[in-house]
């Protein structure tokens, strides 16, 4: 059976590999893998609200103006997080701000 996460636009936040931004490949699921196609690092991101929170950038993307700090896009990133990963699909306009963002 095919998971249902696959080529959704999410942000993977775990603990040995960090935060990541990107389109779903593929998901393991009993060996805590998933592969991102077109991944950005997220290393220091704004909400738009007081949370702080990964969920809030998945449903509402980045707060305009602020000072991210967010790598480039890469063409796959493997992550591999034996304590497992949180997985949340993004809004077409969350994933937007993001894959668009300029890092200074």
């Amino acid at each position: 059976m095919k998971n249902k996460m696959i080529g959704k636009n999410v942000i993977v936040r775990a603990n040995v590999a960090g935060v990541h931004a990107g389109t779903v490949e593929s998901i393991n699921v009993a060996e805590n893998t998933i592969v991102l196609t077109g991944a950005r690092r997220l290393w220091r991101v704004y909400t738009r609200d007081a949370s702080g929170s990964i969920s809030d950038v998945a449903a509402n993307g980045l707060k305009p103006g602020a000072d991210h700090s967010i790598g480039a896009e890469i063409v796959r990133v493997c992550i591999i997080n034996p304590q497992g990963f949180e997985l949340a699909e993004m809004t077409k306009g969350a994933y937007k701000s993001v894959m668009s963002y300029e890092t200074k």
